[in-house]
């Protein structure tokens, strides 16, 4: 399938999604799912980039600017670390704090990304 069709798709998708189900579940499938995901793939294939634009253009007559703003405000954040759901003896409490610091940097530029292709900031 051609990156236009997947992203078409997903658009035609998350209309139904708002029809049935509300505003915040289409934010959460189509920005929080479908189009970060989208940006991670265009990074390494030119043909899915070539897109974006056009993308981001069909997102903006579904969703208000302000309520992409809100969605971005929170989009992929995580729960704060908790090391006391390992045992005191575990060895990997350190390894697992480091991975969880790495996920959530990765996902916190990944939503800076999609700030500056939806809201231009």
């Amino acid at each position: 399938m051609t990156p236009n069709k997947i992203w078409i798709e997903q658009c035609q998708a998350a209309r139904c999604v708002e029809d049935e189900f509300g505003t915040p579940k289409a934010l959460d499938y189509l920005i929080g799912e479908k189009f970060l995901n989208y940006i991670e793939a265009a990074d390494d294939h030119p043909e899915w980039r070539a897109e974006l634009p056009a993308f981001v253009a069909e997102i903006k007559t579904i969703f208000e600017p302000w309520q992409l703003a809100e969605y971005l405000k929170k989009a992929r954040q995580t729960e704060p670390f908790d090391p006391s759901i390992y045992d005191e003896e575990d060895d990997d409490i350190e390894l697992e704090k480091q991975l969880d610091l790495r996920r959530c940097a990765a996902n916190l530029l990944l939503v800076e990304r999609a700030r500056e292709w939806l809201l231009g900031e």
